[in-house]
């Protein structure tokens, strides 16, 4: 136990998670680790998460159903870059109410500290009436607005070349029209029923109060002049190898072990409507006369032709898989880059929706990667992109640069210092009279 673990002894962690294995497993990671360092850790998440809370040995609460959560990744409307995001709040909406019964009911007055993922409003609204300490966690840097470095937006061009002011009134005009009517209205109705005030900006209030923890390195994105002090970043999180296991592990290792090092292919556990996309990425490997090895959340069948060439499963872990891959095709997730990073190989991103755009955008002024629209990803642009990214000595060199800086780079003990610090000072502020 770390010694400030030891000397906090009664801190209980509240974890709220909202989204798809991205999003959840990095709470897990952090609340798995948290567990070890001697605190008590309760999650609440997706149904489907709690197998994998059981195997991080930390408490679970399920937000929903699995047909819930099922359901909320059906609409293939999720996956547009303009009408995503309204679908996609329609399931945060939904989880506002369990999220802040769940805080609500498991607060204990002095010990509790909750941990929030970006989704989790919630919790936030809970902590607004319970007033324990609150960290947000943060994994994307689209999430954070600025006049210097703005980020990109799905459906907007990249602003780097505006004037500062201009940047920022198309941020507010993003929150205006497009983020805050999509769930404001839900958000504020909660609020009014437990009387508190109306919130005004999305992108404001979920950054105003609390600790808010910035899970990427300054050199994937810079800390910014005029981003709240309540920030801090540390740095990109391994989460990969609590996901849920897969019997196919041996067999996958025997295929690594036959032939020429792969090309790694997905488009993201949530993304039920790939299968065009990853016939098109085996078809571009095909073509180029490379191996590929495919991670799918459903079953995807292969061309007999090219059968010898594919290995297709549910889910890899990526510390383990990408180190022994050539490149990969990926969807933007910044779980997915982030492991691309530490094993040194080229991306080509096809971006769908929410972050994947900004977050390709960063890769590619990294030097680490190519961006394909996907309304042009089809076998023979894919090969085209592929071909050029594999022959490239100018990204190689980047990527193995990129490499270097993550080599020893997980945050999870920083994130739980944190925590710890955070929880500290609530308490030493208690002691002093404060609240």
């Amino acid at each position: 136990m770390a010694p400030l673990a030891a000397k906090l002894g009664l801190m209980h962690v509240l974890i709220a998670a909202i989204g798809s294995s991205g999003d959840v497993l990095p709470l897990i990671a952090i609340g798995g680790a948290l567990r070890r360092r001697g605190h008590q850790v309760t999650l609440a998440a997706p149904a489907p998460f709690g197998p994998l809370a059981a195997r991080a040995d930390i408490g679970f609460e399920p937000l929903g159903t699995e047909q819930d959560y099922a359901a909320a990744f059906a609409d293939p409307v999720l996956w547009s870059s303009r009408r995503g995001v309204r679908r996609l709040f329609a399931a945060v909406a939904a989880a506002i109410e369990p999220t802040f019964a769940f805080v609500m009911r498991r607060h204990r007055r002095a010990r509790t500290v909750v941990l929030a993922s970006s989704l989790a409003l919630g919790a936030r609204v809970a902590v607004g009436v319970r007033r324990c300490p609150f960290i947000v966690v943060h994994l994307q840097p689209v999430l954070m607005q600025s006049r210097h470095e703005a980020p990109r937006l799905p459906g907007l061009f990249r602003m780097g070349w505006l004037p500062a002011a201009l940047k920022w009134r198309l941020q507010l005009g993003a929150d205006r029209y497009v983020i805050d009517p999509a769930l404001l209205p839900a958000l504020n109705a909660f609020r009014a029923g437990i009387g508190q005030d109306p919130v005004r900006r999305l992108r404001h209030w979920w950054n105003a109060r609390g600790r808010v923890l910035l899970l990427y390195p300054p050199w994937f994105a810079a800390f910014q002049p005029d981003w709240p002090d309540n920030a801090r970043q540390v740095g990109f999180l391994c989460a990969d190898m609590l996901g849920p296991p897969d019997d196919q592990q041996q067999a996958l290792a025997a295929f690594l072990d036959s032939g020429p090092r792969p090309v790694a292919v997905t488009f993201g556990t949530g993304m039920l409507y790939g299968e065009a996309m990853y016939r098109a990425a085996v078809a571009a490997c095909a073509l180029l006369g490379l191996r590929c090895v495919v991670t799918c959340p459903h079953p995807l069948e292969i061309p007999p032709e090219h059968r010898r060439q594919v290995f297709v499963l549910r889910y890899a872990p990526f510390s383990v898989l990408l180190p022994r891959c050539r490149a990969i095709i990926h969807h933007g997730g910044i779980g997915t880059l982030a492991q691309a990073f530490a094993a040194g190989i080229p991306q080509l991103i096809v971006p769908l929706a929410f972050d994947q755009f900004d977050n390709a955008d960063r890769v590619r002024r990294l030097g680490c990667g190519l961006i394909l629209r996907r309304e042009l990803f089809g076998a023979r642009t894919a090969a085209w992109r592929l071909r050029r990214l594999l022959a490239s000595t100018r990204i190689a060199e980047a990527c193995a640069g990129v490499a270097a800086r993550c080599v020893g780079a997980d945050a999870i003990a920083e994130i739980c210092e944190e925590v710890e610090t955070v929880f500290a000072k609530s308490r030493a502020g208690r002691g002093r009279g404060g609240r």
